[in-house]
Protein backbone atom coordinates (compact mmCIF):
# COMPACT_ATOMS: atom_id res chain seq x y z
CA UNK A 1 0.00 0.00 0.00
CA UNK A 2 1.35 3.34 -0.94
CA UNK A 3 -0.53 5.21 1.77
CA UNK A 4 -0.20 4.06 5.38
CA UNK A 5 -3.23 2.22 6.66
CA UNK A 6 -4.70 3.83 9.74
CA UNK A 7 -7.96 2.28 10.91
CA UNK A 8 -10.67 4.82 11.71
CA UNK A 9 -14.34 4.72 12.69
CA UNK A 10 -15.19 5.84 9.13
CA UNK A 11 -13.15 2.95 7.70
CA UNK A 12 -14.93 0.50 10.04
CA UNK A 13 -18.36 1.70 8.79
CA UNK A 14 -17.22 1.37 5.18
CA UNK A 15 -15.85 -2.09 6.02
CA UNK A 16 -19.26 -3.24 7.23
CA UNK A 17 -20.94 -1.76 4.14
CA UNK A 18 -18.40 -3.36 1.78
CA UNK A 19 -18.93 -6.78 3.37
CA UNK A 20 -22.64 -6.45 2.64
CA UNK A 21 -21.87 -5.83 -1.04
CA UNK A 22 -19.93 -9.09 -1.41
CA UNK A 23 -22.15 -11.94 -2.63
CA UNK A 24 -19.36 -14.40 -1.85
CA UNK A 25 -19.40 -13.34 1.79
CA UNK A 26 -23.17 -13.76 2.00
CA UNK A 27 -22.84 -17.35 0.79
CA UNK A 28 -19.67 -18.35 2.65
CA UNK A 29 -20.74 -16.92 6.01
CA UNK A 30 -24.14 -18.61 6.27
CA UNK A 31 -24.37 -20.03 9.77
CA UNK A 32 -22.00 -17.49 11.35
CA UNK A 33 -24.15 -15.60 13.89
CA UNK A 34 -21.69 -13.94 16.26
CA UNK A 35 -20.22 -10.44 16.42
CA UNK A 36 -16.43 -10.34 16.17
CA UNK A 37 -14.27 -7.80 17.95
CA UNK A 38 -11.03 -7.25 16.06
CA UNK A 39 -8.31 -5.73 18.24
CA UNK A 40 -5.05 -4.18 17.07
CA UNK A 41 -2.15 -4.11 19.54
CA UNK A 42 1.45 -2.92 19.36
CA UNK A 43 0.33 0.23 17.58
CA UNK A 44 2.89 2.50 15.94
CA UNK A 45 3.39 5.80 17.75
CA UNK A 46 1.41 7.87 15.25
CA UNK A 47 -1.65 5.62 15.67
CA UNK A 48 -1.24 5.56 19.48
CA UNK A 49 -1.18 9.36 19.43
CA UNK A 50 -4.37 9.60 17.35
CA UNK A 51 -6.36 7.44 19.78
CA UNK A 52 -4.41 8.01 22.98
CA UNK A 53 -4.49 4.25 23.41
CA UNK A 54 -2.35 1.13 23.10
CA UNK A 55 -5.15 -1.02 21.69
CA UNK A 56 -7.89 -0.07 19.24
CA UNK A 57 -10.74 -2.22 18.00
CA UNK A 58 -13.73 -2.56 15.76
CA UNK A 59 -16.62 -4.93 16.36
CA UNK A 60 -18.58 -6.17 13.37
CA UNK A 61 -22.06 -7.52 14.09
CA UNK A 62 -21.89 -10.43 11.65
CA UNK A 63 -24.99 -12.53 11.20
CA UNK A 64 -25.71 -15.14 8.51
CA UNK A 65 -23.73 -13.45 5.75
CA UNK A 66 -24.43 -9.83 6.58
CA UNK A 67 -22.84 -7.13 8.68
CA UNK A 68 -25.63 -5.58 10.74
CA UNK A 69 -23.49 -2.82 12.22
CA UNK A 70 -20.14 -1.82 13.62
CA UNK A 71 -18.80 -0.38 16.86
CA UNK A 72 -15.48 1.44 17.11
CA UNK A 73 -13.30 1.46 20.22
CA UNK A 74 -10.51 4.00 20.69
CA UNK A 75 -9.50 1.85 23.65
CA UNK A 76 -10.52 -1.74 23.07
CA UNK A 77 -8.76 -3.16 26.11
CA UNK A 78 -12.08 -3.70 27.93
CA UNK A 79 -14.37 -4.18 24.89
CA UNK A 80 -16.30 -7.45 24.66
CA UNK A 81 -17.89 -9.69 22.03
CA UNK A 82 -18.67 -13.38 21.60
CA UNK A 83 -15.55 -13.63 19.45
CA UNK A 84 -12.43 -11.54 20.05
CA UNK A 85 -9.54 -11.75 17.60
CA UNK A 86 -6.33 -9.87 18.32
CA UNK A 87 -3.25 -9.20 16.23
CA UNK A 88 -0.46 -6.68 16.12
CA UNK A 89 -1.05 -3.62 13.98
CA UNK A 90 1.76 -4.86 11.70
CA UNK A 91 0.05 -8.24 11.20
CA UNK A 92 -3.33 -6.62 10.46
CA UNK A 93 -1.61 -4.52 7.78
CA UNK A 94 0.07 -7.64 6.34
CA UNK A 95 -3.33 -9.32 6.10
CA UNK A 96 -4.88 -6.26 4.49
CA UNK A 97 -2.03 -6.02 1.98
CA UNK A 98 -2.49 -9.68 1.03
CA UNK A 99 0.93 -10.68 2.39
CA UNK A 100 -0.59 -12.86 5.12
CA UNK A 101 -3.60 -15.15 4.69
CA UNK A 102 -6.00 -14.91 7.68
CA UNK A 103 -6.27 -18.69 8.09
CA UNK A 104 -2.49 -19.05 7.98
CA UNK A 105 -2.24 -16.18 10.47
CA UNK A 106 -4.55 -18.08 12.85
CA UNK A 107 -2.55 -21.27 12.52
CA UNK A 108 0.71 -19.38 13.12
CA UNK A 109 -0.89 -17.59 16.10
CA UNK A 110 -0.36 -14.18 14.50
CA UNK A 111 -4.12 -13.80 14.85
CA UNK A 112 -5.08 -14.85 18.36
CA UNK A 113 -8.57 -15.90 19.32
CA UNK A 114 -8.93 -14.40 22.79
CA UNK A 115 -12.55 -15.46 23.06
CA UNK A 116 -14.65 -17.83 21.01
CA UNK A 117 -14.18 -21.22 19.36
CA UNK A 118 -11.04 -21.72 17.30
CA UNK A 119 -12.67 -24.72 15.58
CA UNK A 120 -15.72 -22.67 14.60
CA UNK A 121 -13.59 -19.87 13.15
CA UNK A 122 -11.65 -22.38 11.06
CA UNK A 123 -14.90 -23.62 9.48
CA UNK A 124 -15.24 -20.27 7.67
CA UNK A 125 -11.97 -19.75 5.74
CA UNK A 126 -13.67 -18.41 2.60
CA UNK A 127 -15.73 -15.96 4.67
CA UNK A 128 -12.48 -14.76 6.28
CA UNK A 129 -11.02 -14.03 2.84
CA UNK A 130 -14.13 -12.04 1.94
CA UNK A 131 -13.81 -10.07 5.18
CA UNK A 132 -10.27 -9.16 4.14
CA UNK A 133 -11.58 -8.15 0.71
CA UNK A 134 -14.21 -5.95 2.39
CA UNK A 135 -11.53 -4.33 4.56
CA UNK A 136 -9.45 -3.61 1.43
CA UNK A 137 -12.43 -2.11 -0.39
CA UNK A 138 -13.13 0.10 2.64
CA UNK A 139 -9.50 1.24 2.76
CA UNK A 140 -9.57 2.16 -0.93
CA UNK A 141 -12.74 4.18 -0.33
CA UNK A 142 -11.19 6.12 2.56
CA UNK A 143 -8.03 7.15 0.68
CA UNK A 144 -7.86 10.76 -0.37
CA UNK A 145 -10.73 11.92 1.83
Amino acid sequence: MEEKFIPTPEWAELFCNAVNELEGYKKSAKGWVWPILFKAIELPDDVKNIYNSNVIGWKLDLYNGTCRGVEWFNDASQAEAEYVITATYKDWVSILEGKLNPTTALMRRKLKIEKGSYATVLRYPIAALYLVKGAKIAWERTKGK
